[in-house]
This record gives C-alpha cells, structure tokens and sequence, in this order.
C-alpha cells in the first residue's frame, strides 16, 4: 500500500501547495518562490513513483530510495496540512482580505516564530527532495505523470484437465450442465435468447477455469454441441486477438496476418452452420460496447449455441450474462480434506501419521477452503517434516514467500487491476481482523479521513467513495453483504484469502497489533489493536513512542461486553500530545468521561469516534479541529451540549448524535456546515428542564438552519420541542422538500408540556415540513394536531411522497383523521400507536362503484404492497371505512348485489400482508380480509376479532380464489386468549413455531391446551407464558412439545413449576424435553423457592436464565448435570446465598452473569470471593451489584457469534 498512498499524498501535498489561502501568505512572507520550486520537485518525483512502484519488487536499492521519499513526503503532508488548515481557519475568522489580516495575524512574536519554522521547515524538505531526486537518476524511471494499468501476463489457460485432480465440484458442474443442455427444465431460460452466455464468478484461485475444464470434457457437452471452442481472453480484450484465437481453437491453424474483415469472413466459413460451446476464460473486459461488438460477430451460428464465461468480476458477469452468474464459493470441508490429502501425503500415508493429519486439517482452514490454496500448501508439505508442517500452521499466507506462496501471485492480478485509490482502500481493510464485518458507511469515512478518495472537482467525497466500495465488491474483495429494508448495503465481510492479500499488499507501515505484542518499528503509521482496552489507560506503553501515527482505530472494543460501572477519569492528554499527526482516532467504547483541550491540537485529524463513552462535554477546543470530516457520538448518552462554536468545522462531513438522549439542543451555526452530508438526530427548541445552564435563543439551532444543508444522505430524524416561536416560517425554511438525499424522515415532537400542548403549534410545524417526493420511510411521533398536514391529507400524500415503503405514526392523542395510505403502491409497512382520536383508519365509505369484476388488476386497488401492519392502543378506532357494513342496495355497473360483495372482498383484502398486530383496539370489530399473514398479534381486542374468527371470516368469504391457496397458515402468534385456539382448523397450526400467551386472565392450566400442543407438536420451536396471574399448573400437555426449543415462564404468580416431584404422574413432563430443549427463562415466578429437579433431564440445555425471583434460596447441586450448559444468568434473586460445589463441574460454561443477587455479589469477586473458586474456570464472568436486563435475544447472538459459533 505504501507506494500507492505516496502517489496520493504527493498529489495532496500539491494540492495544499495550491492552496489560495497559503499562497496568499507566502507571498506576504516573501517565500512563495521557494513554494513553487518545492511544487515543481515533487511534481517531478510523483511524475515517478508508479514506475518505481512495479519496480522496487526487484530492487532492495529502489525500496531504500522509496523508504527515504515516503518520509520526507509525509513530513511535507503534515507541514502544509497544517499550514493551510491554520491560513484557512484565519480566512474563515477573517473574511476575504486574507492578506491584509495576515500581517495582522503574523504581527504578535509567537506568529512570527511560526513563519520562521514554516520558511525553515520548506527550506529542509527541499533539500532533502532535491537530494532524493538525485539519487533517483541512476534507476533510469520512466515519467508516468497519470496512472496507467499495466496488462499482467497470466499464463494462457487450455481446455484440457485431468478429471481425478478436481475434486469437489460435481454440485457445480451439475448445476451448468442443467443450464447448457436442452433436457433439464433450468435450460428453459434461455429458450429465446438468442446467443445465452452463462458466467462463473468466483474470486482468484476458486476453480472456475478447472469447472470450465470439467464442463468442456464431459461426454455429455462433446455430443451435444457441434464444436467446442476454448479462449484464454485474460485482461486485454482485443477483438482481433479473441478472433484469431477462436479460429486457431477451431481449425488448429494459425491465421497469416489477416485483417478483422478476413477474419470475420473465415470465421463465419468455420463456425456459420454449426451449433457450438464457446469456453471464454479469464474475462476481464468490464466495457459492456466492446462485448456488444464481439457479440455480434459470435451470432453467426445455429440455434443451440451457448458460451460459458469465467470471470472474477461480478461487472462482467452482469455486463455478458444472459442469466445469473454462478458464483463458485469454497469447498465443503469434507472434501477440502481429501484434496489436501491427495497433494500432501502419499497413498495411505495420512493413516500411518495422525498427528500430520491433526495439523494439516488446521491448515486446510487456515486456506479458506479454496482449491488453489490447498493445493499449493499441500505440495509444498509434500513429503516434509512435522517441524515444516508446524511452521506453515502458525504463518500467515501473506508471510510465506513469494516463490513458495502461488496463491498470493494469482489474488495479487486481482488487485494489480485497481487503481492506486482502490489499492489503498482495499490494503486499509487489513486493518481489521479476519471475519470482521464492516459497516459500509464506516469504512468509506475511514477511507476518506486517510485521504484515500480521489475526488475531481464539483465531485460528492461520498459518492466517489460509494463507487470504491462497490467497484471492489464486483471484482469479489468483499463478499457476504447484508442489505438494508430498502436494499441498500450496510454490512459486508472479506475472504480469508482475500485478507491475507490485503495484509500482504498493507505493507509494514501498517500494524495490527495482538495482546502483550511488543512494537519496535517507530516507523509504523497506521495501528489497529486486535483486542479489547478497558481503558486508554492500558495501551502499551510501546505504543506511545510512534511519533508519525496517521491511524488508531480500536476494532475489537464490544460495547456489550465492557463494565459500565466501571468507568473511570481517563482524559488521556499525553496520549494525544504524542500522536500530533493522527488523521484517524477511534477511542470508542472506553471509560472514557472527559476529553482534554489539547484534542484541540490535532490539526490534521479527520476522523473522531467517540461512540458508547461515557463523555458529558467535547471542549471547546475541538472546534480547531479543521480538518474534521466525521464526529462520531451515538450512544453518548451523558452528553449535555455541542462546542457553540460548531459553525467553526466547516469540512464537517457527518455528524452523528444518534442516542444522546441528555443532548437537549444543538447549536446555532449548524447552517455554515454545508459539506455535512450525514446527520441523523437534529434538536431544535429547548427543553428547560433538562437544561444545566440557560441558554439565549440565539444560542441554539432553528429549523431554518436546516435550509443550506442540501447536501444531506439517508436518515434525518429531528426532534421538536414545542416552544418554536415563528413555527410555521422556521419550519418552511428548513426546505427539507431540496434534501433529495435524504431516504428516513422521523419527526419527533418532544414530551415537554405535552398535556397542555397547543395544537395549532404541531400544525404548523408540520405543515411546513413538506418532505421531497423521493422520501421512503416517514416516521412522526407525538405529533397532537388536529388533522395531518395539507401535503399529507386524504390523497395527497399519494401524490406528493408516492415512493413511500415504510410508515410510522403515533402518540397523537388529538388529531382525528388519517392521510388515506391504501393507494401507496410502494407501502410495505404501515404503524399507527396511540392514535386515541381515530374513529376510523379512511373517513369515507368503501367505493368499488368504478371497478368491475372483469379488471385485471383488482388486487391493485387496496394495499398492492403491504407486508406488515400494526395498530396499537387505539382506544376508538372502530373499523378500517365509516362505511363498512357496505348494504348494496342499488347494481354496480355490470354486477348483481352478490357479485358487488363478492368484488369487496376480492379488492378491499391485504392481499400481501404477512404480519399483523393489534393491540389495545378494543372497538375494533372488524377488518378487511388477511388471506396471507403468518405473523399474528391480537392483544386487548374485540371479542368479534379474534384469530379463530378471523379464520372463519376467511374461509366462509366467497372471494376466494380457485387459482390461490388461501387460508391462515401460522408461522407467529401472539395472543391473550389461548383458549380462542382451540377453536381454530388444525391446518392454520401445521407451521406454526412462535407462540406467546400474555396476559391471558383465564388460562388456569395447560392441560386444556393439550389438543393444541399435539397439533404443534413438531412445529413449535418457543414457547412463553407471560403474566398469566391464573396459571397455576403446567404438568400435562407440554410433553407433546416434542420440537421445543425455548421456553419461558415470565410473571405468572400462582405458578409453582416445582410443586409436585413426581412426574411421571403430575409433574412438568422435563423428561419429555430433553433432547430438544435449548433455552428455558425461569423470570418473575413468586413461588419458585427452589429449582424443579426435572430439570436434571435437559441434556441439551444451553441457556438457563434465572430473574426476578424474591423466594428462590438456593440452587441445587444436581446443576452439574447441566452438561451442554453454555449462558447461565442471574439476574434479582435477593435471597441466593451462595452457590453450589457443582459449579465447577460446569465444564461447558462460557458466560455467568450474576445482577443485583446481593448474597452473591460479595462471594463471586475475583480474585478472593470465597464462590470464587467454583466459577474461575469460566471464560466470561460479568458480576454486578444492580444494571438492567438486557434484551437477551440481541445479546445472545453477540455472544454466540464470538464465544460459540457452534451454536449460531
């Protein structure tokens, strides 16, 4: 990387050079021409550095030469980024007569000292370039003043393969074959394309050639086709090239010198009349008109023709593919294993050495499962001592050298085809550990703050810095993407493989250092800790003497796992004193409370994250800061106020406040950041109660400071508090309607004054903030107008924000009419809470007066798109039409009355939906048809609206369709009746794995549920019974619950689980249990004195939580037989004393979280509780005196994906 981020820095440093600001101030200093010689040297040596990067490879003196420019062009980077940040910061105090403030701001002794360093410092880098530049002459470099890539010669690929070397890939082969020959049904695809082109897409050393090799001998392929034809194309798509060659593959006959015309002409002779297979091998031509030219000559055959296409880029794949690509991923581990077996041990061998094989399955991890690398290692242990064996274990892929290491030599084309910015952006992401996922939108900041995006003039950095990202995922350096709800990329990983290039090609400026390692080289610049600090106050001293730092960046910090109580005073002053030249510092997730001033002296620093600390206030000095691009503070949840000097960040790019719920206002100035392109929470208004000092209105940002922000991308939430004065003009100017960026809208009114709030103020505001027509996701909370806005009333929200996927309102109490949403063609998801004031969801009546039963598109009218709807604590709302016993008295237009009915029910139904909650409607009696959900909640509703009378509804409804499988087919349900379910047609049961009883006040056993549980039996995967106050006996019915996995009992006080000892006549069926269950939540059960000993049979049991127990007083010592015992959780049990000896035989044990247990907390501190001993040997223990239950659904996956993947 170092040589590709040295071309990007010169090009910086004359960038700085070019600066209006400094060279103002150089001229009024009078060394201007001493900047312009330096610009023009390192013009000269930039003009270089591409060639003797492809040249330093072979040169141990060119390495040297580059080693001793990387530091004097550092050096350089930091002076004028310094300087210019300084002049630009003058300029912005200043104005525009820069010159005339600068004798001014050079007059005072302390300015005048910095002038003479500045001069004195340009004078030094001068010289040392000129020397450098001298030194350079005898390596003969060619100027290369714009970067070029260079075709890399791979050696040609051919048809043939030996069949018994490729292993593995008769699924794939499978899978083209289908697609190539006429007789499977996956060959149907290409019935009317003309010329079909089938593409394998995998990423360098996958297979994909041996696949093609496979494909282009099998028996089958030779019958079919007429001719088969094979092109090595590699990087250089020349159509004359490719032409010669499929003549040469066709003919066996070298073509003499012939132009394209002739060669079209015999081409058409040789290939016109037959029907052919065409291999076109390691493709890289990502420029979709030179393909279209090839095409064109390539139709010249009979129907049946196909090419099949291998490629590392997934640009190509789409660019020549008539089909989706077949993308070739790893090798199971099974047959990994017999491929290494087959190149690292003789025949029979691997048997005689057990202890060879134990280290060689390790090592066919360490490759990833790709066959070039397991080929590659396994002959190179061919026949090797176990020391070689050891030794390539333990070293990474990136380490092995170069002539014994062919992997890296065929990943590295891969990256040899980038552009120097893409070559950084990928080697930066060795800064993060293997497996690793990144967050998109981090990582493109992160690239940005190292000055990694190249950006021409009028560019978005962001938009720039998305195409990296996405130009490196098509060529296959980033894999496993998680989408958004919208379809946009948040997450993705790297291959191994992958990783071990992008350490490789890092360099030694870039160090990812492990626990206890020690640093030598002071030279490191980019530095990323492998493991998690409790504090900054445990970074190696080492660490502390690397003077040239650019980046510190803490991947490995886990909010979920660090002590909040135990947060310390750490203000790290000498830390950031010594890192003066830092661009990129991550300090989140420590025990962080304060941030000194001098942070203020990190000039050049891009890039600050101070996510999950405990900070309550940034110094003012921070405001210096001018060259910020992101400040991270989600999750700051003691943050109290902004810098009111803000307006001074003007490079602010993204500026995240999300979740810092004590911030109670931002600062006015926020309009002068118009580079800010990400700001997710805006506070305007000022909540007074919550206020430490009082501020004046000026003080505070407006709506209106909103208006220059056109800039801004993805989320804006704003939150209002209700003392705007000109509210309606304020809101007006904030013009969200130009924020074309922006995809989530949240509008948050604030709970100050709510009772008494005055509605004309909520109407106002929100009539002045028209959102843009490209608006996806709408939220507004607690908004207590009277009706919605005009831009949202009746059909106009249709019109005015029809791209509208998601919606959420709520807590209006006042406000009695809703916008009409059923016409929304894009609406996916629809939220409406505490509405209290709407009688019905549309205020007319149902009108199908314009629709016949011959449309086509009937479904269309009502919801076309609506997957999800919720409706909660609606006290009024009594049905979805005023009109909604519709009594058709007179003919619709080519109907009877039967028929109209009939036309309702087809038309008004959520023909898509799959989730449905209702809760706390109790007037609701009645709504349109739900054929399709999956996902029920029905809480507090109306007697006329329950899920068995839903069913019946559906069922008896003449709509039906012949052509469609209607009917309720649970997956999901939550309710409070569960006796309502017996009632229900076991076909609506057969899926269903959720199920939750909450708040049933007439369940008194389970036994009346055994019907039920016998129609689940096999479907049923978690079960909870919650605040149940009647339940008393669960002793017969859950034995049918042969596939439950989780079960919680929560809040059911008349239930003893440990009542009667005797199962096999009353008790909790357990042993029924046993295999299947993994999880079981024992949480606020007042008769629960001790643990039922049926327990004992849970041989699967991996979690075990135990809450909010006043009457549980031990825990019994037949726990060890517990075996697969992974999370244990004690949370509340004030009257636990001790724990048993057991504990120690709880070998399985990851985690042990004791909270608020006071009889525990004393005995389980380490090192000298006297419980102490029986827990040590597990991994994590977490104890604490008080702290909230955390969702343990979230956490769970957290520590299963790091502890114990097993169980993922």
């Amino acid at each position: 990387m170092a040589e590709s981020v040295l071309f990007g820095i010169a090009q910086e440093v004359l960038k700085n050079l070019g600066s209006a600001a400094l060279n103002e101030i150089a001229s009024a200093w009078g060394y201007k021409a001493q900047l312009n010689k330096l610009k023009n040297t390192i013009n000269t040596l930039k003009n270089v550095l591409l060639d003797a990067e492809q040249k330093q490879a072979d040169s141990l003196d060119i390495r040297d030469w580059l080693e001793r420019l990387t530091t004097v062009v550092y050096a350089a980077d930091d002076l004028f980024d310094e300087f210019t940040a300084l002049a630009s910061r003058k300029q912005l105090l200043g104005g525009n007569n820069v010159t005339k403030k600068v004798r001014t701001f050079f007059s005072s002794s302390n300015q005048i000292a910095l002038a003479f360093k500045i001069s004195r410092s340009i004078k030094n880098i001068r010289q040392e370039l000129n020397d450098i530049v001298q030194d350079g002459t005898q390596f003969s470099f060619v100027l290369r003043p714009h970067e070029v890539i260079t075709n890399i010669k791979r050696d040609e690929t051919y048809s043939y393969v030996d069949v018994e070397q490729v292993i593995g890939r008769d699924g794939d082969k499978k899978a083209i074959l289908d697609l190539l020959l006429p007789s499977s049904c996956a060959a149907d695809v290409h019935e009317h394309v003309e010329l079909p082109v089938i593409p394998i897409v995998g990423i360098g050393g996958m297979g994909k050639t041996s696949l093609a090799q496979l494909i282009y001998n099998d028996p089958q392929v030779q019958v079919f086709f007429d001719l088969r034809l094979w092109v090595c194309v590699s990087d250089v798509f020349d159509i004359k090239a490719i032409t010669e060659k499929l003549l040469m593959s066709a003919t066996y006959k070298e073509t003499q010198n012939l132009g394209i015309e002739q060669l079209q002409g015999q081409l058409r002779n040789v290939v016109g009349d037959k029907k052919y297979l065409l291999v076109m091998d390691d493709v890289w031509n990502e420029k979709r008109d030179e393909w279209l030219k090839l095409r064109d000559l390539l139709k010249i055959c009979r129907k049946g023709s196909k090419i099949l296409v291998t490629t590392r880029s997934k640009e190509v794949a789409e660019i020549m593919g008539t089909s989706p690509a077949h993308e070739l991923l790893g090798l199971s581990e099974e047959k990994s294993w017999d491929l290494f077996e087959k190149w690292a041990f003789k025949h029979g061998q691997a048997e005689e050495k057990p202890n060879l094989v134990k280290v060689g399955r390790e090592i066919v991890k360490k490759c990833a499962y790709v066959p070039l690398a397991i080929r590659t290692l396994g002959s190179l242990l061919y026949g090797r001592e176990e020391s070689k064996w050891l030794s390539i274990r333990d070293t990474s892929l990136a380490n092995i050298p170069d002539y014994q290491n062919g992997v890296m030599k065929i990943l590295k084309i891969s990256y040899d085809h980038l552009w120097s910015p893409l070559k950084n952006c990928f080697a930066y992401c060795a800064m993060f550990s293997k497996d690793y996922e990144f967050d998109k939108e981090m990582l493109i900041e992160l690239w940005m703050a190292e000055g990694f995006v190249a950006a021409n003039e009028g560019q978005c950095l962001e938009e720039v810095a998305e195409e990296y990202f996405l130009i490196l995922l098509q060529r296959g350096f980033f894999q496993d993407i998680l989408r958004n709800e919208w379809g946009d990329i948040e997450k993705c990983k790297m291959h191994d493989l992958m990783h071990d290039l992008a350490k490789k090609m890092a360099g030694v400026k870039c160090k990812v250092a492990n626990f206890g390692e020690r640093i030598v080289d002071d030279k490191i610049l980019h530095l990323s800790l492998a493991y998690m600090l409790p504090s900054l106050r445990e970074i190696p001293n080492c660490i502390r003497n690397l003077k040239l730092l650019r980046t510190l960046l803490l991947p490995e910090q886990s909010q979920e796992m660090m002590d909040m109580g135990s947060l310390g005073k750490s203000t790290c002053p000498q830390l950031l004193m010594r890192f003066s030249s830092l661009r990129v510092l991550d300090v989140s997730r420590l025990d962080l409370k304060k941030l000194p001033s001098s942070i203020g002296k990190l000039i050049h620093l891009r890039y600050l994250n101070l996510s999950f600390t405990a900070i309550e206030k940034l110094p003012d000095s921070i405001t210096k800061l001018w060259n910020l691009q992101t400040l991270r503070l989600r999750c700051c949840w003691n943050l109290r106020a902004l810098p009111s000097n803000m307006r001074m960040l003007t490079n602010l790019r993204s500026l995240d406040v999300m979740m810092c719920d004590e911030l109670t206002h931002m600062p006015s100035g926020i309009e002068k950041l118009t580079s800010l392109s990400k700001l997710p929470r805006f506070i305007v208004g000022h909540e007074s109660s919550k206020a430490t000092l009082k501020l004046k209105t000026t003080s505070t940002a407006k709506l209106s400071d909103l208006k220059n922000l056109n800039n801004l991308r993805g989320e804006l939430e704003i939150v209002i508090h209700r003392n705007l004065v000109n509210n309606m003009l304020e809101a007006a100017e904030a013009d969200l309607s130009c924020k074309h960026g922006l995809t989530d809208l949240k509008l948050i009114f604030s709970r100050e004054n709510e009772v008494d709030v005055n509605c004309d103020h909520d109407e106002a505001v929100l009539e002045g903030l028209k959102p843009h027509s490209d608006i996806r996701n709408l939220h507004i909370n607690r908004y207590n107008g009277m009706k919605p806005p005009s831009w949202a009333r009746l059909d106009n929200l249709c019109f005015n924000l029809p791209n509208l996927v998601k919606i959420r309102l709520g807590g209006g109490g006042s406000c009695q009419q809703l916008p009409i949403f059923s016409k929304l063609r894009f609406l996916k998801s629809l939220q409406i809470y505490k509405m209290e004031a709407v009688e019905y969801m549309e205020s007319g009546e149902c009108d199908v007066s314009s629709i016949s039963l011959e449309s086509q598109d009937i479904e269309s009218l009502f919801f076309p798109s609506l997957e999800e709807l919720e409706l909660k604590e609606m006290k009024n709302l009594k049905g979805w039409w005023k009109g909604e016993a519709i009594e058709c008295d007179h003919e619709i237009e080519g109907s009877s009355y039967e028929s109209s009915k009939q036309l309702v029910s087809i038309s008004m139904q959520f023909s898509k939906l799959s989730t449905l909650v209702i809760w706390g409607c109790p007037n609701l009696r009645v709504l349109p048809l739900c054929p399709s959900v999956e996902s029920l909640t029905l809480r507090n509703t109306n007697e006329s609206l329950s899920v068995s009378k839903m069913a019946t509804s559906l069922s008896s409804s003449t709509a039906m369709s012949s052509s469609s499988a209607y009917g309720l087919k649970l997956k999901s349900l939550t309710i409070d009746n569960a006796e309502d379910l017996l009632f229900l047609p076991s076909h609506c049961l057969y899926q269903l794995s959720f199920l939750m009883v909450i708040r049933d006040r007439k369940l008194e056993s389970s036994a009346r549920l055994g019907e039920l549980f016998t129609t689940v039996s096999s479907s049923l995967q978690y079960l909870q019974l919650d605040e149940c106050d009647k339940l008393r006996s669960i002793s017969k019915g859950l034995e049918h619950l042969t596939a439950l996995e989780n079960l919680v009992f929560y809040g059911c006080k008349e239930l003893d689980i440990a009542e009667v000892e005797d199962e096999d006549e009353n008790g909790m069926p357990w042993k029924a249990l046993n295999t299947s269950l993994r999880s079981l939540q024992l949480r606020g059960l007042p008769k629960l004195v001790g643990l039922p000993k049926g327990l004992r049979h849970l041989a699967n049991l991996r979690s075990l939580q135990i809450s909010d127990n006043d009457e549980l007083k031990e825990l019994p010592e037949w726990i060890s037989c517990l075996t697969c015992l992974v999370d244990l959780s004690l949370f509340s049990c004030p009257k636990l004393k001790s724990l048993p000896e057991a504990f120690c035989n709880l070998t399985a044990l990851v985690l042990l979280r004791i909270v608020s247990c006071p009889g525990l907390t004393e005995r389980c501190q380490h090192p000298n509780g006297s419980d102490w001993p029986k827990i040590q040997h597990i991994p994590i223990v977490s104890v604490l005196e008080s702290g909230l239950l955390i969702d343990l659904v979230d956490e769970y996956q957290i520590f299963y994906l790091h502890a114990v993947p097993e169980l993922q």
